[in-house]
């Protein structure tokens, strides 16, 4: 049979990726089970150089950050109790605010684990640190992207995040506003030497004004899945996650997910302030019984060894 996988046009070849301690940390989830606070997201600052429409941070009401020693001691402090792991977390996501405006705290902090993720929204240009996965958001083509982030975001972000000497992923969050150009998206970036691409959906936050104008359906959920699906199949591994974790986002089965969220337990999630942040890294105030976030469903399928079976198989007889 042939593989669908290498039919997809790859105008310039994206760097081979590295073994992987990710795929050793998988292969233990598999096995053993996502342990408790295996992964740990910090708010880097409360403070982000732009004002996106759909932001669920602005709602938290932040005003006070940490210190870079104050950070290490805290990390310190934490690592001392995940003894005899030794490192804080499997996995350390530096998020915000826009993390890439205090670098210094993820220069001098991101020693405390092995894998470490940056997400950022990629106005600043990105730091030459080939050990770190930077995931840039994307929300869309040129119009859509600038209609919920601002005008003139598109272009700087793609001439920051096309370096292939970097290991950078686009993220796209699914609205109303972009649901019809996930497919002009997916040829765009492919043109470019980012690795991969991810989908999640947007969450409503209590509060957020641009809900109404966001969010989207069940059904309309169910619809744009359906598309992501069959663009997994053309384009294979350039977008992530795996499919498992997109199907079981939809509608008749995502509760299943969300109403036992894995990252409750496996994530420990860290304000701008140092202190834990529950339930997730979206706040209090996010409505989880329609929760598009990506990670609940990624952490499921990484322990789910029936889904990851399946999709092992179907990669076999692809080819």
């Amino acid at each position: 049979m042939t593989s669908r996988l290498r039919l997809r046009h790859d105008p310039r070849p994206r760097p081979v990726e590295r073994v992987p301690y990710s795929w050793l940390v998988k292969g233990a989830f598999f096995a053993l089970g996502m342990p408790r606070d295996s992964l740990c997201s910090i708010d880097v600052t409360w403070r982000c150089n732009l004002r996106c429409r759909h932001c669920y941070f602005l709602e938290q009401g932040y005003e006070r950050e940490l210190s870079v020693d104050e950070w290490l001691a805290k990390l310190e402090e934490l690592k001392r109790r995940a003894w005899p792991r030794p490192f804080v977390a499997y996995q350390g996501s530096w998020v915000g605010g826009e993390p890439l405006l205090r670098k210094e705290v993820i220069e001098r902090c991101r020693r405390f684990f092995p894998y470490n993720i940056v997400v950022t929204n990629g106005t600043i240009p990105l730091p030459d640190w080939r050990d770190v996965h930077f995931f840039v958001s994307v929300d869309g083509t040129r119009e859509a992207h600038e209609a919920i982030r601002g005008a003139g975001t598109y272009d700087r972000i793609k001439r920051h995040a096309d370096r292939a000497d970097l290991d950078v992923m686009i993220t796209c969050c699914i609205n109303r506003r972009n649901a019809a150009c996930v497919e002009e998206l997916m040829r765009e970036w492919d043109a470019t030497s980012v690795r991969h691409v991810a989908f999640e959906f947007h969450t409503p936050i209590r509060g957020l004004p641009a809900d109404a104008e966001l969010a989207l359906s069940p059904a309309e959920r169910d619809d744009i899945l359906e598309v992501l699906l069959e663009l997994k199949e053309r384009y294979g591994h350039f977008i992530l996650p795996p499919a498992r974790s997109y199907r079981m986002m939809r509608s008749e089965v995502c509760r299943q997910t969300t109403d036992r969220c894995l990252y409750r337990t496996a994530g420990l999630v860290l304000g701008p302030d140092g202190e834990r942040k529950r339930p997730c890294m979206l706040g209090p105030k996010a409505d989880c019984d329609r929760c598009g976030c990506i990670i609940p469903f990624v952490t499921r399928a990484q322990v789910d060894r029936k889904e990851i079976l399946r999709d092992w198989w179907h990669d076999l007889r692809r080819g």
